[in-house]
């Protein structure tokens, strides 16, 4: 059976071939109508996009590019799921690489995607990025770019006229002073922070959160309870273990991701210590066995899903010629659990 074509479509709706395949491209110039009517026609009539014809004559691939630092992971796993969804509804496929936390690996990944000549980049920048002009590259091959989760900074090229990326992120700030002000509530007075890189916004952005809230409640600042690591067991153990072996050690212990938190944990019961009692523990995670170990953590949800949908509909907006930046602040879910309640 010979497939379905814009021209049959056209046909039996009385459209111009243009105006069908505008309306399939969801254009804004095409009254939402006409766009649903043709969607709805080319679902009944299995019409299926030439990807590389449309290529062809575009000189750009209706796929989107990801690019996370760990695809495994159930957050990563999440946000991959909402973009997805996303594209999909909008007649896009997706391809997702790994960076794996290094930035030649990350900087690979965007070539070779620039390569493809892919409609859009959706990116988490790893935690060894610190540069960031393989971004800055994908401008003049008109490829729009929106960061999820990872932003960069505001002004991160040396031109005056430095391009601005969209992004998504959660509302760092505001949780971090959250989870701070919770657990001063709980009692605690020595409350450490357990980061990742502090070259990374999102840390700073946490960490500026959890000073303000030691500020509002006139407790002391003090440097040796913040514990930078890289995002890995290990070297979150070791972090962690540094925090425990001090003087005076802390009575509480903020964990800004998945990875953080759990290595979190195993240090405090490896060290004989008990959660909340001794050491209160509240981490940004949105693993669900969060709620299966013992006790059961407390800790801020990213909403990862949702901040995979916007990112890729800003993507989308971009792509269809919106050009100004736009930056989305997705809120947090805070869930209070055992780890953290000292006062039941």
């Amino acid at each position: 059976m010979k497939p379905t074509s814009l021209k049959d479509i056209a046909a039996r709706l009385g459209l111009s071939v243009a105006t069908v395949s505008r309306a399939l491209q969801d254009n804004p110039a095409i009254s939402q109508q006409t766009r649903q009517l043709v969607m709805q026609t080319a679902r009944e009539m299995n019409y299926s996009k030439n990807f590389i014809a449309n290529s062809l004559r575009s000189g750009q691939l209706p796929v989107i590019g990801v690019i996370v630092p760990h695809g495994v992971t159930l957050f990563y796993s999440s946000v991959l799921d909402g973009i997805e969804q996303e594209a999909s509804e909008a007649g896009y496929a997706v391809i997702n690489m790994n960076s794996h936390e290094s930035f030649e690996r990350e900087r690979r990944n965007v070539e070779n995607l620039q390569r493809l000549h892919v409609a859009g980049i959706i990116a988490s920048v790893t935690q060894e990025t610190n540069t960031f002009e393989h971004f800055a590259k994908l401008i003049d091959d008109h490829i729009p770019v929106v960061f999820v989760a990872r932003d960069i900074p505001e002004n991160p090229f040396p031109s005056p006229s430095a391009y601005h990326f969209s992004s998504v992120t959660a509302d760092s700030v505001e949780a971090a002073h959250r989870a701070t002000r919770h657990l001063i509530e709980q009692g605690c007075r020595r409350i450490a922070i357990l980061c990742g890189p502090s070259r990374l916004k999102m840390v700073q952005e946490r960490k500026h959160g959890y000073i303000e809230a030691l500020h509002d409640n006139r407790l002391l600042v003090r440097p040796e309870y913040v514990a930078y690591s890289d995002i890995d067991m290990a070297s979150a153990i070791d972090a962690t273990n540094a925090l425990l072996d001090l003087p005076e050690r802390p009575d509480a212990i903020i964990a800004l991701n998945d990875t953080l938190l759990f290595a979190a944990v195993k240090a405090v019961k490896l060290s004989g210590l008990r959660i909340p009692d001794d050491v209160a523990l509240i981490g940004f995670s949105d693993v669900e066995y969060v709620e299966d170990v013992t006790p059961t953590l407390s800790t801020i949800e990213d909403q990862s899903h949702l901040m995979g949908q916007t990112a890729c509909q800003l993507l989308l907006d971009h792509i269809r010629g919106q050009q100004l930046p736009i930056h989305r602040i997705i809120p947090t879910i805070q869930k209070i659990r055992e780890s953290s309640r000292k006062n039941s």
